[in-house]
């Protein structure tokens, strides 16, 4: 939905996820790849930008009239701007699927965000936990991404691609374009990068944290991102989030990097850049016990539950 200028923890949720794992045999399907562009050097990571990355995200888990207008109880952190013009709606009710687009004339810059699994949706777990066969692009093998997300994106794929061109021709002067999502909504975050910059619907230099983010697709497909679209992603991880390890790497998933890993909740926040490998056996990847849900609903020390 077009909005035009000027208009108006459970252990239930851990044996959710447990099922996830195990049934995450899942038919991974392949993605197109386009000749390698000039990507550009990545940006220093940022603990501020990740900051108003993660009030985006967070953002799209309140009511959607809220976010509309921008007066959801996120909108107003100081880190974030309060004046965002949110121009479009991105929904699909039968996957349950939420994000919007918008623009800051101050900061020069739009913004999509994408919602998470919301744990009370039957859509959502039917997205993470069901993955039919798809026919596979027979020209390009090698990059795969997990169907069941692929899906969710591809029932909001022409909202995203209008309500960015709308947003272009709202904002010229707009020089930067900000991706970002929690949990499931990082792996939208992720495709929909992946289709307007493959499409070359957008030639705007991209920045995106993600929070939360499961596994997406295989190395192919990290190594076709990063070479491709961008390498100003940072992925991150809290502490002993069990989100991230999931689908397993022995499914062959893979992560894109960069992973920042907090390893801590305490305050001072502490925090690892991680290498450009995706799964560095130093950060996130070191755990193997204690995995747990509660972490992933507190990124930075803000909750996800204020909506």
């Amino acid at each position: 939905m077009l909005i035009k200028k000027n208009n108006s923890f459970s252990s239930s949720l851990s044996v959710l996820f447990i099922v996830f794992l195990f049934v995450t045999l899942t038919i991974s399907i392949n993605v197109p790849i386009q000749p390698e562009l000039n990507v550009p050097v990545p940006k220093p990571f940022s603990l501020d930008t990740a900051f108003s990355h993660l009030l985006y995200s967070y953002a799209t888990y309140c009511s959607p009239l809220k976010v509309v207008n921008w007066t959801c109880e996120y909108c107003s952190f100081k880190e974030i701007n309060p004046q965002l013009k949110v121009t479009a709606i991105l929904e699909n009710v039968s996957t349950n699927t939420f994000g919007f687009i918008g623009y800051s004339q101050l900061n020069q810059t739009i913004v999509m965000a994408f919602r998470g699994t919301q744990m009370a949706s039957l859509q959502n777990w039917i997205t993470n936990l069901n993955f039919p066969k798809t026919e596979p692009y027979p020209k390009f093998p090698s990059a795969l991404v997990h169907s069941g997300f692929l899906s969710a994106y591809q029932g909001v794929k022409s909202q995203v691609e209008s309500g960015l061109n709308y947003t272009q021709e709202l904002c010229p002067s707009c020089d930067r374009l900000i991706i970002t999502g929690h949990s499931l909504g990082g792996a939208l975050a992720i495709l929909a990068a992946t289709d307007v910059y493959e499409s070359g619907l957008t030639t705007l230099p991209l920045e995106m944290y993600t929070f939360g983010s499961p596994r997406l697709g295989n190395v192919a497909f990290a190594e076709y991102f990063e070479t491709t679209i961008s390498k100003n992603l940072y992925r991150l991880v809290n502490d002993h989030d069990l989100v991230p390890h999931l689908p397993p790497m022995d499914l062959n998933f893979h992560h894109l990097p960069i992973e920042v890993w907090f390893n801590t909740t305490s305050v001072p926040l502490d925090y690892y850049v991680c290498n450009s490998s995706g799964e560095d056996p130093n950060c996130s990847d070191s755990l193997t016990v204690a995995l747990n849900i509660p972490q992933h609903l507190d990124y930075l020390g803000i909750e996800k539950a204020l909506c």
